[in-house]
């Protein structure tokens, strides 16, 4: 199971526009620091495994009923983290913009993994983004950027049956393996890319325009090796194996663009409300690559939420996020896949422009 983070950028910052000012000679720079709260509501994300399947998270259990050792174990999401970035205007259309925001997240459980039951418990994941950003006038804002993702720390732990059915004992292929050694098969990625936004339809003084649409091109450069030991396909050897990654992934494929994109609608784009209550209801197909994989994953997301501008460089916005993996990945067969559902509150204290 692989993890989403970049959706949580898209709606939770979907009404950013609204909270600050353009910038002026006089005062170009811009801090905003975010404490975060996730709150998971996936569900299932810490429901007992079935009868016949071994608990992944809880080594040794193998239908029996959980051991005490176990109970209330993995926890679910329930954590505040704090945001931050930093914005530079060179000019009133034109700043240059870093961000880090995190995203803390359980999946739903999953037990295709015959004969696991795997629940993550609590995913730490975090993004680092900079972008050169210009807005270039009726509705069209245009971007070219860098980001890196990571992932810090899942709270499930990994089990001897767990290694004996996947061969790793990397659990969910975070930074670090049990014992701390550095994880080949880490899902941290990077990607070069730029974007498209535009705003358009119905809209009050004090309103955005009711549509925002909204589409990326990402790069991810990853190295194509090749490895006897461990990509021999059908006979091959030497220089006849498949193409495959530094840790070996079958099948692997280099460096690749893709593309995500999402709609945001605004229902009272018409209103006159102030100061700036901000409804929102959102769609994204978010298709991504990280480095240990030999294809992208795809996601459909939804969202609502509100942004609510308090004033004196304050806002608050709240997100009800929805993520749903598509039935095609090769970690989590189907029927199940990978499901997700967190409510995220932000709160933003922006200083300077």
């Amino acid at each position: 199971m692989r993890r989403i983070h970049m959706a949580i950028v898209v709606f939770t910052l979907a009404c950013s526009g609204l909270m600050t000012s353009a910038g002026s000679a006089e005062n170009r720079w811009k801090v905003d620091i975010s404490p975060t709260f996730f709150v998971d509501g996936t569900g299932d994300s810490t429901a007992a495994p079935p009868r016949g399947t071994v608990a992944a998270y809880c080594p040794g259990y193998a239908g029996a009923p959980i051991p005490p050792a176990c109970h209330g174990f993995p926890r679910n999401t329930s954590d505040l983290r704090f945001d931050y970035g930093v914005t530079y205007h060179l000019s009133k259309k034109l700043n240059i913009e870093y961000t880090h925001s995190a995203f803390d997240y359980s999946i739903g459980r999953v037990t295709s993994i015959a004969p696991l039951s795997v629940l993550t418990g609590n995913i730490n994941d975090s993004t680092d983004k900079i972008s050169l950003n210009y807005a270039a006038g009726h509705g069209l804002a245009l971007d070219a950027h860098y980001f890196s993702d990571q992932r810090s720390s899942i709270e499930a732990t990994a089990s001897p049956l767990l290694k004996a059915v996947t061969g790793s004992n990397c659990y969910f292929n975070s930074v670090k393996c049990p014992g701390g050694a550095s994880n080949p098969a880490s899902i941290n990625s990077n990607a070069w890319g730029a974007g498209a936004s535009y705003s358009f339809g119905p809209h009050g003084r004090y309103q955005p325009p009711m549509f925002k649409a909204a589409v990326d091109a990402d790069y991810y450069p990853r190295p194509m090796t090749r490895s006897a030991a461990t990509c021999v396909a059908g006979g091959g050897t030497g220089s006849n194996a498949p193409a495959c990654g530094a840790n070996g992934i079958p099948g692997y494929v280099g460096s690749q663009t893709v593309l995500p994109y999402s709609l945001t609608f605004f229902p009272l784009s018409t209103s006159k409300i102030k100061p700036g209550f901000v409804p929102f209801l959102a769609y994204q197909r978010i298709d991504v690559l990280f480095h240990a994989e030999n294809t992208p994953e795809a996601y459909n997301a939804t969202a609502f939420g509100f942004a609510k501008v308090l004033g004196h460089g304050m806002s608050l916005n709240y997100t009800n996020l929805h993520l749903n993996g598509c039935l095609c990945s090769a970690t989590v067969p189907a029927p199940d896949s990978i499901r997700s559902v967190v409510n995220i509150l932000k709160f933003t204290y922006s200083v300077g422009s």
